[in-house]
């Protein structure tokens, strides 16, 4: 099972990234937090913590300048739930999760504006079930705001009236239609001249058994 960084561990994480780049040593925990704000080394410490039981750095408590990266601090956002109708939940900034590079291997051959492009949702239910997108798997998309840049049969993230849903796309002049892959399930169509449709993003992969 693979672990995910929350937004307070990844903050301290690239920090201490960017300080050993920079400095070609290991920050003490009082510089990082002077370096990041902190009122009191407490919260410093115990993202450490999380950071070292999660693989993501290695430290000799008690020691200074003994903390050692193991894992890149480029990740991919984990932004939300998605299920058969709504997006369930958009996570508040400072709990979005990120998924690290090590668990899909051809995102850490991209540049950091490359990497821009991509996001994470967590699937709610089995809407989507027959294209072998279950229940709680992670779901890896790429963003494309231009429903027109969409060729049919493509899975994505479509906003329609205020809810977001994972689905197949298909357009038929000005009829978008966005079917589930469970037949206990009935085709959305939406008239583009009367409603719109947000692309938020099409699907490019899947991670399953992520905690």
């Amino acid at each position: 099972m693979a672990s995910f960084l929350n937004a307070l561990e990844w903050k301290v994480f690239s920090w201490i990234e960017e300080f050993v780049a920079q400095y070609g040593i290991s920050p003490t925990v009082r510089e990082i937090q002077q370096g990041l704000g902190y009122r009191s080394p407490s919260p410093v410490r115990t993202r450490l913590d999380a950071l070292s039981s999660k693989g993501f750095i290695s430290r000799l408590p008690g020691k200074t300048r003994t903390i050692r990266v193991l894992k890149s601090s480029r990740g991919i956002p984990l932004l939300g739930l998605i299920s058969a109708h709504s997006l369930v939940e958009t996570f508040p900034e400072q709990n979005i999760e990120h998924l690290e590079l090590s668990l899909y291997p051809k995102f850490a051959k991209l540049s950091n504006h490359e990497l821009s492009q991509y996001f994470a949702l967590r699937v709610s239910g089995d809407s989507m079930i027959d294209a072998h997108i279950d229940h709680d798997d992670v779901v890896l998309l790429r963003r494309e705001t231009d429903p027109k840049a969409i060729r049919n049969g493509t899975i994505v993230a479509a906003r329609v009236n205020g809810t977001t849903t994972l689905k197949y796309f298909s357009r038929n002049g000005r009829i978008i239609i966005l079917q589930p892959a469970n037949s206990n399930y009935e085709a959305t169509l939406i008239n583009t001249a009367e409603q719109e449709v947000q692309i938020q993003g099409y699907f490019v992969g899947l991670m399953r058994g992520i905690v």
